[in-house]
Order: C-alpha cells, then sequence, then structure tokens
C-alpha cells in the first residue's frame, strides 16, 4: 500500500513538472534579434524555482529527520554502538546536506537564467 506521503509527493512532483513545462517552452531569438518582451514570462521560471527549491528542502529535512530518529533508536538498543552511530549519521547528514544544497544552487541559476 502507498502511503500518505508518497501519493502526496506524487502530486507535488506532478503540479511542479507540469508548470515547468510552459517557461521551458520559450522561444529564443535568432542571432542579431532582440527578446520580446512579455509580460511575466519569467513569472513561470520563478514559480517552478520556487517549488523546486521547496520540495528539496522538504526533502532534505525528512531524510535527515528520518535518519536522526533511526540513529537515535539504534543507540537506544545497543548503547556501547553509539559512537559508531553517531559518526555514521552525521556522514550521512552531510550527504544528504551536500544534495540539498546542490539542488537549491540549480534551481536558483535556473531562475536566474
Amino acid at each position: 500500500m502507498i502511503s500518505k506521503v508518497a501519493k502526496t509527493l506524487f502530486v507535488v512532483m506532478t503540479a511542479l513538472v507540469l508548470l515547468s513545462v510552459p517557461a521551458l517552452a520559450q522561444d529564443t531569438p535568432a542571432a542579431g534579434e532582440e527578446a520580446a518582451a512579455t509580460p511575466g514570462s519569467s513569472n513561470w521560471a520563478h514559480l517552478a524555482a520556487g517549488l523546486g527549491a521547496g520540495l528539496t528542502t522538504i526533502g532534505g529535512a525528512y531524510g535527515i529527520g528520518k535518519l536522526a530518529s533511526s540513529a537515535m533508536e539504534g543507540t537506544a538498543r545497543q548503547p556501547e554502538a553509539g559512537g559508531m552511530i553517531r559518526v555514521s549519521m552525521i556522514i550521512a547528514a552531510a550527504l544528504i546536506e551536500g544534495f540539498t544544497f546542490f539542488a537549491l544552487i540549480v534551481t536558483i541559476i535556473l531562475a536566474i537564467k
């Protein structure tokens, strides 16, 4: 059975994809031709970038929350392994945060472009 979180994530990702299509379908001007100024043409790109940044933050927070929960449970079950669990948790959290920062930078670059 699919969990409620998975269903919500699927709906949000589908909406993100559908909202980003108009922003990516814009024509580019030919060489030597000036771009036509259309009001609100970059609003879709900014909206898609904002949704992408929000989803990235939610995903990173969810991952680190699950990681910390599992580490605390493991330490409670086996206190003598607490040091090794803590080190593994810190390394995994750093990898999750690194990926989150990378995704946020990509969304910012796409919003500026």
